[in-house]
């Protein structure tokens, strides 16, 4: 059941938060994300220049490496007192990131998007084609960082990713336009998606670095809840943002017949403005401008945002309840920290 009760009503911002203050988050990993970026753009496959070339594209279109950020301060966050960082933390790290940039470029086929965040995807500046191969590219360049790992149990959470979210863009697709309200099946979608991938970079690190089960468990915990409350704060951007800040359409989700938290909160209503809501989607004027428009309107006018703010502001508290399990730390300070950029970030 979806909770209710004693969620924080902190509001979200919609400054972007400040590069000084990403400066301060990342600082304790400044030297080890710095490899991660080297190695991003490493064609583990072979030297052809054009593949070289796409990598670099994918690479340098503006992300923030949050995944990563979460990978390796879970990583130093859980070493043992007197060791640092190693070989495998930084593999960790850059096989999470290939995994995310990987299921970018799919979702761009499938979503048949020409932006990403802000620039011309890769599916848009060359054919559909090629931009699966890229991803597959990349899946694979992620296969061989896991065998250099060689960890089972590292092995089987990254495959219980790819698995996840292989599935849980199909339940996406299969629960296009459905207006029926079903919290539950959106938070586990939001597990599959975004979650899972946020979990396992937050905790396989402490699983390289032998930490303590206690310790594992809290960086599991931490990353799926704020997996969850990063795809929520996505959610509602889609409402709230602009295509400046976005680097795509506003309303996009409502276009394609995607559900999420802020439409949730009016079609489980029994009023005039749900009934409004669930005649736009099902008959499909939602795609429209106009009924994109209007179904924002309604949004923003009845308490849609105001509530997803409450719901991502719920599971970052859970998130943030977990570390106190960690030893106080630099690394576990930009981990909560982290939570709040996530919070705040309006791109």
């Amino acid at each position: 059941m979806l909770p209710r009760n004693n969620m924080t009503s902190a509001p979200i911002k919609t400054a972007t938060q400040s590069q000084e203050d990403l400066k301060a988050i990342i600082a304790p990993i400044k030297e080890e994300l710095a490899i991660v970026e080297t190695w991003l753009t490493t064609n583990l496959i072979d030297d052809n220049p054009f593949v070289g070339e796409l990598l670099s594209q994918v690479f340098q279109s503006g992300g923030k490496r949050v995944r990563v950020a979460i990978a390796l301060l879970g990583s130093k966050a859980s070493l043992i007192e007197g060791r640092e960082m190693g070989r495998l933390n930084i593999i960790q790290a850059v096989l999470t990131e290939l995994i995310h940039t990987a299921s970018l470029v799919h979702d761009d086929v499938i979503d048949s998007a020409s932006l990403r965040r802000g620039k011309e995807t890769v599916n848009k500046r060359f054919n559909e084609r090629l931009a699966v191969l890229l991803g597959d590219l990349l899946f694979a360049q992620a296969s061989i960082c896991l065998a250099r790992i060689m960890n089972p149990v590292v092995v089987g959470i990254y495959g219980q990713v790819l698995g996840d979210l292989c599935a849980g863009e199909i339940k996406q697709m299969r629960s296009q336009f459905n207006i029926e309200v079903n919290w539950e099946a959106y938070i586990n979608k939001s597990i599959a998606k975004t979650a899972s991938l946020f979990a396992a970079g937050a905790h396989a690190g402490a699983i390289l670095n032998a930490a303590p089960d206690l310790q594992v468990q809290a960086l599991k915990d931490y990353g799926v809840n704020l997996g969850i409350c990063f795809q929520i704060v996505d959610d509602l951007l889609d409402v709230t943002g602009e295509a400046t800040e976005l680097g795509k359409q506003p309303g996009s989700d409502l276009r394609a017949g995607v559900i999420t938290a802020p439409a949730l909160y009016i079609l489980e209503r029994d009023d005039e403005t749900a009934k409004r809501l669930r005649e736009l989607i099902k008959t499909r004027q939602i795609c429209t401008d106009e009924g994109s428009e209007e179904g924002i309107a309604l949004i923003k006018a009845n308490g849609g945002v105001e509530a997803t703010v409450k719901l991502a502001g719920h599971y970052a508290d859970l998130a943030k309840q977990s570390l106190s399990k960690l030893a106080p730390s630099d690394a576990r300070d930009s981990l909560e920290n982290l939570i709040n950029y996530v919070l705040i970030r309006t791109k």
